[in-house]
Parts: C-alpha cells; structure tokens; sequence
C-alpha cells in the first residue's frame, strides 16, 4: 500500500541498491549498509552522523525536498465497484541529494562514479510499496538525474551552513500516498428518464 511510509521505504530501497553494487567493488571499502546514510551530508561531514559504530560513511542519499506533481494532483473522486467515490491519493516528486564523504578525495570520485552508474541502470522502480490502492494503475515511478547548475547547487550547501562538495541531485517521480479521508457513497439512481419523439411522414415530407 502507497502509504505514509513510501518516503522512508523509497530511501531504504535506493540505499539497498546502491549498497548492494557499491559492496566489495573495487577501489571502495564498504562493511555494512551503514556506510550509506540517509542523514544530511553536511551532518555527516560535521562528524555527527548518529550512525552506529565509529567509522564514518562513504556516502549520504538525502531526501531534501518533497514537492507536489501539478501534472497529476487533482480534485476528482475516485469511483469503486462497491459503489463509493474515494479521494485521490497525493502525487509527489522527490528529491534526493547524493554526496560522497570519504576523507580520500579520489576515493570520493570512484564511489560517485560508481554510485551513478548503478542509478542508471535502474531507472524504473518496481516494489510492492509504490502500489496505491486508490489508483488502479498508477503511474510509473521513475528516477532520474536532476541537473543543477554550479549556483543552485552552492545555495543548497550555503542552507547547510557548509563549504560546497561534489553533489548530484536525483528525483524520483511520480510518488502517491494513499488519502485516508472516508470515502462517500455515490449517489443511488432515483429516477430514470425517457424522452421518445414520434416522427410521422407523409407524401409531402417528414411533419
């Protein structure tokens, strides 16, 4: 069910891809899922990363703004076969920010290389989690780089209140969560109405 736990469950399974191709890699030191935090990078680079055990992650998939589709975002009820009209699930964007941490700047530039490369190749999310009970077929959710450019990517880190790092930013489209507003009963068929035209014709034309 597209519930409110979709933002957690959709970062759980980036993170479970990520760390799943980013493990015994190559060139990247990687023991647990923990080396990959869903906390703020600029926390983590602050050395408050709240993780367990003492060794720092190597890098932060942080979900940093929710925005509403406006393309699917609509009013209109949803009708069921049980004869109720349902409101419509919340259609979201998310937008998630990923940054390597490791005190090796090279290092850093392989687990980002790498870390983009298994993004995309997965593009298209499938889990039994995006499903919307609301929404028989719902819309494809698909994660995709977001481009900002050297500006918008500073003003992000000057929010942090941190020196600017190497960062790329990622949405996730279309994202629902299911409306938990009662449903209302559609209104039952009271009156039917027939409207019956007799046309008579005769030898000069329809009268």
């Amino acid at each position: 069910m597209s519930d409110y736990k979709i933002f957690r469950d959709i970062s759980l399974y980036l993170r479970q891809k990520l760390f799943d191709n980013l493990v015994g890699f190559d060139g990247i030191t990687l023991n647990s899922i923990a080396g990959i935090s869903l906390d703020s990078p600029a926390r983590l680079a602050g050395g408050n990363s709240g993780t367990s055990g003492n060794s720092q992650p190597i890098l932060s998939l942080y979900l940093y703004q929710v925005l509403p589709n406006a393309h699917i975002n609509n009013r209109q009820l949803i009708s069921s076969s049980n004869g109720e009209q349902h409101y419509p699930p919340l259609s979201l964007n998310l937008f998630y920010l990923l940054t390597p941490l490791d005190k090796s700047s090279e290092t850093c530039l392989l687990v980002l290389g790498r870390a983009m490369q298994v993004l995309a190749a997965h593009p298209i999310m499938h889990n039994s989690f995006l499903d919307s009970q609301l929404r028989p077929n719902p819309p494809e959710v698909r994660l995709t780089l977001n481009p900002l450019n050297l500006e918008e990517m500073t003003r992000i880190w000057n929010a942090f209140n941190q020196p600017y790092r190497v960062s790329v930013c990622y949405q996730v489209q279309v994202v629902s969560i299911d409306s938990i507003r009662l449903p209302v009963e559609e209104p039952p068929v009271t009156e039917r109405l027939l409207d019956v035209h007799q046309i008579l014709v005769s030898n000069g034309g329809a009268t």
